[in-house]
């Protein structure tokens, strides 16, 4: 196989995957990327493969994970989860706010307040605090809530209660970068 012929297959197999999962397999394992957001977990992180979503499904779900010490009492996750959403931003602070408090009887809403990302972007920046039944501990999730025009992201950083503070989480999640769904991304 020729260098030229080598370099088509190899395009050809990336936007096969972006087609697949709407979003482009990143060269950098502690990178997420798709049409209308970027995400680079910090160093020390480690990417976990999780099976891909129906990209236009009708229910929420995961699109990257990172972990952080992984099977270790001080393990640390961040979580991207995409859901269609053609609402406005505080609908969407509002409806995950009424998901958090109705999965758990222990949910306490640390924070909810309007921010903007680093390129922006308007957001919510949302701490929970959840007990965990099946470790007898309490978590802790940092998110950020945004929407895109077409879909609702959430990126949260879970962790035990108090392990992080609200400054660090925001540091390790500072390079969440979002804009508006582009209308043809293919």
């Amino acid at each position: 196989m020729n260098v030229r012929t080598f370099a088509l297959t190899l395009a050809l197999a990336g936007v096969a995957a972006v087609s697949r999962t709407g979003a482009a397999l990143a060269a950098d394992p502690l990178s997420y990327d798709d049409p209308g957001m970027h995400f680079q977990a910090p160093d020390g992180w480690t990417r976990i493969d999780v099976p891909p979503g129906d990209p236009n499904g009708s229910e929420k779900h995961p699109v990257a994970v990172f972990a952080f010490h992984s099977g270790r009492s001080d393990q640390r996750e961040i979580v991207i989860t995409v859901e269609p959403f053609d609402g406005g931003l505080d609908q969407y602070e509002r409806s995950h706010e009424q998901d958090a408090r109705s999965a758990s009887d222990s949910a306490f809403i640390e924070e909810h307040s309007k921010t903007t990302l680093a390129n922006g972007m308007p957001a919510y920046f949302f701490r929970v605090r959840t007990s965990d039944p099946s470790s007898s501990s309490d978590v802790e999730r940092s998110e950020y809530l945004v929407i895109d025009t077409q879909r609702g992201i959430d990126v949260s950083l879970v962790s035990s209660v108090g392990a992080i503070s609200p400054k660090e989480a925001k540091e390790i999640l500072s390079s969440l970068y979002v804009v508006v769904y582009p209308a043809h991304p293919h």
